[in-house]
């Protein structure tokens, strides 16, 4: 990551080479996909212009970085807010994670001079929302450059080296069983101490990106910042209706008994309120919740659930460490038994913090089974730990069939063509779409003189 902060040159450099390229000129409320960068063809992304814009001014502009250059599917989540609040969206198609930074280098060096010189936006609101890898583009852009207004990271890591003495406002999300729902919690203690304007909001899910209805969220609340930093014209119309909103989550979040949640959020509201609007009613809001003899329980209860998903992680990166250096690969059962599996999916359905902390754990252990070990021994070409660190994983989730058919590729390379098959099989039958590999790859050589594998060529439609 380190190379990226040469960024700056590079990019002003680019801005100058295409100052004299005429702005775009695309349907506005509609999503507009493949754009071409003026200074990378190679570099596309997804631009959606709302429906209410116009010429005669400068429009607040959210880049979007999805881990996977989803754009189309990213820029979505952000429609309905860019439309009632007049943002432009910019969604690269090039970002990437788990893998070298370069993409995401070359990728920024493309999309900023679009910012700058074809798009009508407001140099003094640019925003940057990221998921997983993504929000780490996010965190380092802002970081190279200070021009950046706001973040939204969802499911991000911690990159302290990149938010150091970096005031950028960050509106945080992650779900409750997401394997970073402790990191975003990190950015977000971070944050606190450093002083940046913060919010962290929680959604149910895993990995993934946040719901259309947080996205909105982090729109509206980066608007309220707006108005704190003299970015925008106060709209007190707009700040008694997203306070009253917040006010209401707030107290429901109390009356339900999720006082750990309902405490934060009227200590965030007190903070993103302020000078906007009279703060007393949070505060004192606040204070009752405080004097609640049950938050002090929750406090606790928290507070043993996370120590024991923490010696759990520990626990499983040992496991993990066994796996890749035994001389002999362990029985699946031995070490489904020493990753203590059964145990997890009890917990997982029990109520409360318990099962959530055990399903975040599952995501963790499923995560590291799936695909960072997969891709390491892939690598390395030991396809018996492949093999048996797949068969792990579909033992808690036997649905995906992405990990089916690498699971038959893992056998078939061991010459274990009968269940190879079965794993094809099961891949096909759960949904596997990308049947283009069952002519072109090679992890199936050993497969393809068998009638059943020429079957499900035919029945595939090759």
């Amino acid at each position: 990551m380190r190379n990226f902060f040469a960024f700056l040159v590079v990019v002003c450099t680019a801005i100058s080479a295409i100052a004299e390229v005429p702005p775009l000129k695309v349907p506005i409320g509609e999503m507009v996909e493949g754009i071409s960068c003026a200074s990378d063809p190679t570099q596309t992304y997804t631009l959606y212009i709302p429906s209410t814009f116009s010429n005669d001014r400068r429009w607040p502009v959210l880049l979007v970085f999805d881990p996977r250059g989803r754009s189309l599917i990213a820029a979505e989540l952000f429609r309905e807010a860019a439309e009632t609040f007049g943002w432009i969206i910019v969604s690269s198609d090039n970002t990437r994670s788990d893998g070298p930074w370069e993409p995401n280098m070359i990728a920024l060096q493309a999309l900023w001079p679009e910012v700058h010189s074809r798009i009508p936006a407001d140099l003094d609101r640019i925003y940057a929302a990221g998921f997983s890898g993504g929000g780490a583009v996010a965190y380092v852009l802002s970081r190279t450059h200070r021009q950046v207004a706001g973040i939204i990271a969802c499911g991000a890591r911690h990159f302290p080296e990149s938010l150091k003495g970096n005031d950028v406002p960050i509106f945080a999300t992650a779900g409750n069983t997401d394997f970073n729902y402790h990191e975003m919690h990190e950015v977000d203690a971070f944050l606190e101490e450093q002083g940046n304007s913060h919010r962290l909001v929680i959604f149910d899910g895993a990995h993934t990106w946040m719901p259309s209805e947080v996205a909105r969220e982090a729109v509206e609340w980066l608007e309220l910042v707006a108005m704190q930093r003299g970015l925008r014209e106060p709209d007190p119309k707009l700040v008694e209706s997203l306070y009253a909103a917040d006010l209401k989550t707030a107290q429901t979040l109390a009356s339900e008994g999720r006082l750990l949640e309902a405490a934060r959020r009227f200590r965030e509201m007190e903070r993103t309120y302020n000078g906007l609007r009279d703060t007393s009613e949070l505060r004192r809001g606040g204070e009752e919740i405080e004097k609640n003899p049950d938050l002090k329980r929750q406090r606790k209860e928290l507070k043993r659930w996370n120590a024991y998903e923490r010696q759990y992680l520990g626990e499983m990166n040992l496991q993990f460490a066994d796996l890749r250096t035994a001389e002999i690969t362990p029985p699946v059962s031995q070490m489904a038994r020493g990753l203590r599996i059964e145990e997890l999916e009890r917990r997982a359905r029990q109520p409360g913090v318990e099962g959530v902390t055990a399903q975040r754990a599952l995501n963790s252990l499923t995560t590291g089974l799936a695909f960072y070990l997969p891709r390491d021994f892939m690598a390395a070409e030991q396809y018996d730990r492949l093999a048996a660190s797949l068969e792990l994983a579909l033992k808690i989730r036997d649905d995906n069939p992405v990990w089916w058919y690498n699971l038959a590729c893992a056998r078939a390379r061991r010459n274990r063509d009968e269940p190879a098959m079965d794993a094809l099989k099961r891949a096909l039958e759960l949904g596997f779409n990308r049947t283009e590999l069952l002519d072109s790859d090679e992890d199936l050589d050993s497969l393809r003189d068998r009638d059943d594998f020429k079957q499900l060529l035919v029945a595939a439609g090759k």
